[in-house]
This record gives structure tokens, sequence and C-alpha cells, in this order.
């Protein structure tokens, strides 16, 4: 794929086209000017790296689908709380996108400006560090940078307001000139120092491990009764570093160690963010197509390709994992009958291999109805039985009374949508809140009939896993 230059770039502002589109920008009453064009690549995590003068960041990754969006700054928010968040920001974004002019110098799907951010567990987020990202809250960035294949977009947006088309050339080429000279800064051969964020403490109570047993047991008890049949519990752990964290440096440990995983950061200031390698899809849209999948059932690795073989084996006829996978696939098929026209999916699941564990997994494909807007679909799906329970409606209201943690956006939707009804969201598991020195760590197991306490609390440690490895990883010390 040839990228523009800045030269190249500057002399196609005097093509007809966009000679044509200034023109409509000029009489148009739209509020914000978006630009994308195709150039040289770099890397967007090390783009983010680069690039210190923003307080808000994001980055969404999947090596192996070899897909990269990172993106900085605010240019406009969607946000919401309360039980029609889903609602409110299907209709903010209707609202948007007619307040934005949009010219691409190569068309593409993925052209155009994206809003990135997600939803809480709950309908309200009111922890202390949680509530700054709110209970939905999706941003228009003013940079964003993506790389898919072998092709690079940069998409640059900001405020119009009574600019003339000269203004608005000049605007694009300082931005453009900006950000090639940052990305130039690569060339630069200097090395920083070698840094480890090794963890100096686990900040956990002596009883927590009892606490957990009665907890399931607990759930035990409401299934035994008739309450519902599944419910998914997590707990917390927080360590703390002998300095401040690194997101962005967390971010390229958990692509490198997890290329199977959407590999995501959202940095709400310098102290705070969200960062995670979750396997777990909640669904992709395109061109009309919902994919989705469900994902219950674990086991480690093994530590030879017969013992592997052999765990994988042992969780295909565990009665206890099959259950707990049917579960969820029932229910996505349930949550997607009402808004689409097909759902289809194999009758029997996988086995999802990745870096330390194995999971149960069933592809699910559906398509949209006419007129169903993505958030309409996100509400539905969210929470899958494998961060909830089923039925979802009898065990949703028992899962913080029973684990009593805040959960925040751990196991809710993160991901990214355009104007044009595309999207990608995952479910936010294998995931950290971190916050200055110190990260909050998430996981959970479902929880059925015949769960024993011990070893889902062995589950729930191996869950912890990747990002305590991913935390004590070495790495350049730029600050």
């Amino acid at each position: 794929m040839e990228y523009i230059t800045p030269t190249q770039f500057i002399e196609s502002l005097d093509s007809s086209e966009f000679t044509s589109f200034l023109k409509q920008v000029n009489s148009s009453s739209a509020e914000l000017l978006s630009i994308t064009l195709p150039i040289a690549g770099i890397d967007p995590l090390a783009a983010l790296e680069l690039n210190t003068t923003y307080q808000e960041k994001f980055y969404w990754n999947h090596p192996t689908e070899e897909i990269s969006i990172s993106a900085a700054g605010k240019v406009r928010e969607l946000k919401s709380t309360g039980k029609n968040r889903f609602e409110d920001i299907a209709d903010q974004t209707k609202e948007l996108k007619g307040s934005i002019d949009a010219y691409t110098a190569y068309q593409h799907l993925m052209a155009g400006p994206l809003l990135l951010g997600g939803y809480s567990f709950n309908d309200h987020n009111v922890g202390a560090i949680w509530k700054k990202f709110g209970a939905a809250r999706f941003v228009l960035p003013e940079w964003m940078l993506i790389e898919i294949e072998d092709l690079h977009l940069l998409t640059l947006t900001f405020e119009k307001k009574d600019i003339t088309a000269d203004e608005i050339y000049q605007d694009v080429i300082a931005r453009l000139t900006q950000f090639l000279n940052m990305a130039g800064k690569l060339t630069h051969t200097g090395k920083g120092k070698a840094s480890n964020s090794t963890i100096l403490c686990t900040l956990q109570t002596p009883d927590e491990k009892d606490n957990w047993i009665r907890r399931v047991n607990r759930a035990k008890s409401f299934i035994e009764k008739g309450t519902f049949e599944k419910i998914v519990l997590a707990r917390s752990l927080t360590v703390e570093s002998k300095q401040k964290l690194m997101p962005t440096l967390l971010a390229h440990n958990l692509r490198q160690k997890y290329p199977d995983c959407y590999n995501f950061l959202i940095q709400k200031d310098d102290h705070t963010s969200f960062v995670g390698a979750t396997p777990e899809r909640l669904a992709t849209f395109r061109d009309g197509k919902l994919q989705t999948e469900g994902l219950a059932g674990s086991a480690s690795r093994g530590r030879s390709a017969l013992e592997d073989a052999s765990l994988a084996q042992s969780l295909m006829s565990s009665q206890k994992d099959l259950s707990e996978h049917k579960f969820v696939v029932r229910s996505i098929h349930d949550s997607l009958k009402q808004l689409s026209t097909e759902v289809k999916s194999p009758g029997h699941p996988k086995v999802k291999k990745l870096n330390n564990v194995q999971h149960l997994f069933t592809p699910i494909e559906a398509k949209i109805k006419q007129g169903v807007q993505i958030h309409d679909l996100i509400h539905e799906l969210h929470p899958t039985p494998a961060v909830g329970g089923y039925p979802k409606q009898a065990s949703f209201p028992h899962i913080h009374e029973i684990e009593q943690i805040d959960r925040g956006w751990y196991a809710a939707p993160v991901g990214w949508f355009n104007l044009n009804g595309c999207g990608e969201f995952a479910v936010g598991i294998r995931s950290a809140l971190l916050h200055k020195n110190r990260a909050e760590l998430f996981a959970g197991c479902g929880i059925v009939a015949d769960s024993d306490p011990e070893k889902e609390w062995r589950e729930t440690l191996l869950k912890f896993r990747p990002l305590i490895d991913a935390l004590n990883m070495p790495g350049d010390d730029h600050a």
C-alpha cells in the first residue's frame, strides 16, 4: 500500500474532489470536520508513547487479526448513566453523525471518525476511581491512527467553527506536520534505562480465601433453591509497584504475550487507566451482520503436548464445564432472537487455546434486523452468562450482593464503533484498573450446582497470572 507524503497530500488539496468538499464544508452547518488519509507506517502504540501532551488516550489491538487502533485527545464525548444509558448513547450517536463533515482520501471500511470507550458493568458507576469512567462513555478523539494489515490511516478531527477553506487547509497541514514530526522521532537511536515494575506487595486480607469459599457456597445455595442455574462471581486483587505504573508499557507486554486476545487501553487521565487482554469478543458488527461467541469452561495449559491434549480432552468431557458453556450459548441465542432474522452456531463447542489457559468456545453469527442499532444489541448481550449468569434477569441482581466488589468497567463492553454501523466490542475481563502505582486486578468464575470452591479459587489465581506477569515484565523507561 502506497502512502501519501506531506507534499502529495498538499498537492491533493488542489484536486477538484477536495475543492468541492471544502465548498460544501463552508456552506454546511456541521460543527466538526474529519479528514482521513493513508500515511507511512508507524506502530499505533508507539504513537501514543511518543505523544505525552494528551491525558485521554485509547488503544485497541488484536495481533492475529492484524488490526490496531490508537487515539488521543477529546473533541466530543458521549456519556450517560442509568438504565437507559444504551439508548441514550444510540440517540447521541445519531445527533453527532449530523454534525460532522468527513473527507477520506482513501475509501476503506475503517476510514473516517470512530468513537472509542465502553460501558460499566452496572447501570451506575459510583466507585471513587471508577467514577471517572462513568457508566457509559465514548470519545471522538482529536487524532486516530489505524493499522490494518499493511494499511495505515490517520484521521484528524477538529472544531470547524467559523473558519474559511484556507484556514481549514492551514489547520490540516499544521496537524499533519505535527504528527509526522512525532513519527520522525522513531529514528532516534538512543535507548532508555531498563526498568522493571516489580510488584512490592499484594494488598490482600488474610481471610480472602475463606471469604471466597463462603461466597461460592452462598451462590450454590441459591442454585439449589432454583433461584438461577448459574452465576459468575469475581474477586479483585490489588498490587502495588515501586513506581508509577505505565499503561502503554503494560499494553505492549500484553499484546506480546497474548496475540490471540483483544488488548485494550482506556486512559482517562495521567494517573488512571483501564488495561486488559481479553479472550472474549462481545460482538463484531459488519454489513448488517453480527459475530459473537460463547466462551465459558476453563482448563490450564499443559507443560507438554501430551498433557495439553489431555487437559483439553478432559475439558471437552467435563459435565460441569459443558453445562456452564451451554448456558452461555443458549443465553446469547435468546438475547439475539428479538433483534435478528437468523441466529446460528455449531452444535458442539471447540477448544480455544490461549497462552496460559484454554476455554470451551462456540462461534455465533446473526443477521441484524433493519433499523437495529449497535447499542441496542450490546444492551441485549450484556452481561453474557460468561460474566453474569443464567437466566440473566434472575442472576444479575445477586452478583454484587454476593461478591461485594466494585466491578466498574470489569466484565463490561469496551471497544469502538463508527457512524456507519460498524464496530467491535470485547468483554473487559483479564483486566486491571491502574491508578498511580497501584493496580486492581479482576478475575471471575462461573458457579454452577457442582462447582468446587477450592477449584474455583485456583482458577482465579490462573486468571490473575497474565496481568501479574505483564506488570513484572521489563521495558524501556522513557519517562
